[in-house]
């Protein structure tokens, strides 16, 4: 064989190597999402995967968190916030091709490693801490904090329970800290609870008393647009119902 004809070869097996390279690198896209959406997109990830051959990297903290990331340059090509504020604060910084779409909700409930009821009344709510502390997020910035918070203040309990309030990361966080059992109680989502073994959902959170939970997911690239229309089918939206959430 010429060394023409050798050094052609050595040309197209680089090419080939360099094509394979580009070609698995644009098979990965990642997604930001909501700590309170992990096992359920666990789950749809691995699913999405099988069926597309596309691998979905997922990263999970508080949707201020994830938004704050991508507007200093995180590479996502998924945003999926628990929390409108916090995804049209996201659309007023990037010019995006697409609307959010509504992929899920939920709802909040206060939760215990006990089981007893609790009567969603001030004197009881302070019997059950007993001194303790209420789990939640932080009230400031985080979702499901700023659900809790409004839900408190609607209940005039706000100030009273402001002393007693052990301030968190994020949901799975104050999920964590009553599973733990290093919290008496704690506000967390109804997924959440329905997902843990040992944390008893001890009362419901009536919905009136603050802003709608739901779950919005934004394409940031073309890559992941296909992916927010697959949390729409009903094979996704069944397992987000599996771990306890809702269909928008």
């Amino acid at each position: 064989m010429s060394q023409i004809a050798i050094r052609c070869l050595q040309f197209f097996a680089v090419a080939l190597v360099m094509v394979g390279s580009s070609f698995c690198f644009a098979q990965t896209f990642d997604v930001y999402a909501a700590a309170s959406l992990k096992p359920a997109m666990d789950e749809i990830a691995a699913d999405f995967m099988k069926q597309s051959k596309q691998t979905p990297r997922l990263s999970f903290a508080a949707s201020s968190i994830l938004a704050r990331q991508i507007e200093q340059g995180a590479p996502a090509d998924v945003f999926i916030s628990a929390n409108l504020g916090w995804m049209e604060h996201l659309q007023d910084l990037m010019t995006l091709n697409q609307a959010p779409k509504e992929v899920a909700m939920n709802r909040l409930v206060f939760a215990s490693r006990s089981s007893v009821p609790l009567q969603p009344e001030l004197p009881d709510i302070l019997k059950r801490l007993d001194g303790g502390r209420l789990a939640v997020p932080l009230i400031a910035s985080v979702p499901l904090g700023l659900y809790a918070a409004q839900a408190l203040q609607s209940l005039g309990f706000l100030e009273t329970l402001m002393p007693h309030l052990a301030q968190q990361d994020n949901a799975r966080s104050s999920l964590i800290s009553v599973s733990r059992g290093e919290v008496a109680l704690g506000i967390l989502y109804a997924s959440d609870v329905a997902s843990a073994p040992g944390v008893f959902s001890v009362s419901d959170i009536s919905a009136q008393l603050h802003d709608r939970v739901t779950y919005q997911a934004i394409p940031i690239t073309l890559q992941g647009a296909k992916f927010v229309d697959y949390l729409l089918l009903p094979q996704a939206q069944a397992v987000f119902q599996k771990y306890g959430l809702l269909a928008p």
